[in-house]
């Protein structure tokens, strides 16, 4: 299943959680988000974007029915370049370097924080990435066969090759 959800040109949205909550806030936000560029001739900028969605989350919150979902808010903006935002269910919401939810995000996030800098090339980082599902898989119980993977540059969003098992079993 694809829980990277293209949501403007330049801007991606990485869910996790119940699948129906998924679906249902992702399309409440990419209809939100486009109905926002129609009326005013303009899409909100990544921070607007990320307070959009952590407001919606409070709020549902608040009401007592949540959205049980993580997400990550990915994009390029030509005035201030790349911006990560990660927001919880409990709608905390962060800028980020890196991140990583869900169980295996506890073992992604500690090889990001070796291997991450801010000159990594795009396939210096696939290899990181890489890195981190060969980690998951060998520590986890629940053994995802694919991860997409998508990347957000000045040039749109680009989808590259999925990580699986044979990746890293042909190196070997």
């Amino acid at each position: 299943m694809d829980k990277l959800y293209k949501i403007s040109d330049n801007m991606v949205l990485g869910l996790n959680g119940d699948v129906g909550d998924m679906n249902q806030f992702n399309q409440f936000i990419t209809s939100n988000l486009g109905l926002y560029k129609l009326r005013n001739n303009y899409q909100l900028d990544t921070p607007a974007v990320a307070h959009f969605i952590r407001k919606n989350l409070s709020d549902v919150l608040g009401a007592g029915n949540p959205y049980y979902l993580n997400l990550l808010v990915a994009s390029y903006d030509e005035q201030s370049g790349p911006k990560l935002y990660t927001i919880d269910w409990l709608a905390s919401c962060h800028k980020m370097q890196f991140a990583a939810h869900g169980l295996g995000g506890i073992f992604a996030l500690s090889i990001m924080d070796r291997y991450y800098n801010l000159d990594l090339t795009e396939s210096e980082a696939h290899k990181v990435m890489l890195m981190c599902v060969r980690e998951m898989q060998q520590r986890l119980l629940i053994n995802l066969p694919n991860f997409r993977v998508k990347t957000v540059s000045r040039l749109g969003v680009k989808t590259l090759p999925d990580i699986n098992s044979t990746m890293w079993s042909q190196k070997e």
